[in-house]
């Protein structure tokens, strides 16, 4: 993780805070599960996706706290759907590295894209399904390395430390893939429908802003309307 970042300093200031006790996610998953959201296919609302982030039965101590680590994870958020929009070259994961040996740490970043599939399972299979070749064998890749992190395949130990080593330089042109087909699905929608009925820029990255209306449930998770909850001062 590049720690000269101010955002991601407070990103990982923030999501430490959360962590203690609890099973928040890392800076390196929330990057993989933010990366997997923007990439899908389907469009998921913050208020489905940022539970996952701190875990369910997750309650802020207070307005404040809960403002900062939700404006955080979704400033990181635009700023990934930015880069995929306008210079998708540039885009590089987050992961980390060990601390003892600097050996960069893939897993938690593929870890967080699983966990982000688990929302829209029927949307990936389309992508599995669409006989593009880039697109399904990047994501029957990401597939790969989750299971062959968590040991649910069997590699030869020479095979292993040659995936190891390989993950970091291929999960970048996973995402590109998977953006670029998803892009092009929605360019070809809008073509369909046409512009005067599409409604919005469908090419343009899905980026959250939206002022959140007072009786709508809090983009927090918290299960109250945002009026009650981040809304309340």
């Amino acid at each position: 993780m590049n720690d000269a970042d101010p955002d991601l300093d407070r990103l990982n200031e923030l999501l430490c805070a959360i962590s203690a006790g609890r099973d928040a996610m890392t800076v390196a998953e929330l990057d993989g599960y933010v990366a997997a959201l923007i990439v899908c296919p389907d469009m998921v609302t913050p208020s489905e996706w940022l539970p996952g982030i701190w875990g369910e039965e997750h309650a802020f101590a207070d307005t404040a706290g809960a403002e900062a680590a939700v404006g955080a994870v979704m400033g990181h958020y635009n700023r990934i759907a930015r880069e995929l929009a306008e210079a998708p070259e540039d885009y590089a994961p987050v992961l980390e590295f060990d601390p003892d040996d600097g050996e960069i740490l893939w897993e938690p970043w593929v870890d967080g894209f699983e966990r982000a599939m688990r929302l829209r399972p029927d949307a990936w299979e389309e992508i599995a399904l669409s006989g593009d070749e880039e697109a399904t064998a990047s994501l029957g890749m990401i597939v790969t390395l989750n299971d062959f992190s968590y040991g649910r395949l069997e590699f030869t130990e020479e095979a292993g430390n040659e995936l190891d080593l390989m993950a970091p330089g291929l999960i970048p042109e996973f995402v590109r893939r998977l953006n670029a087909w998803t892009r092009s699905r929605q360019m070809t929608e809008r073509a369909t429908v046409g512009p005067s009925d599409a409604g919005f820029d469908s090419g343009d990255a899905p980026s959250f802003g939206r002022k959140t209306g007072p009786d709508e449930p809090c983009p927090c998770g918290s299960g109250r309307t945002y009026r009650r909850c981040c809304g309340a001062h």
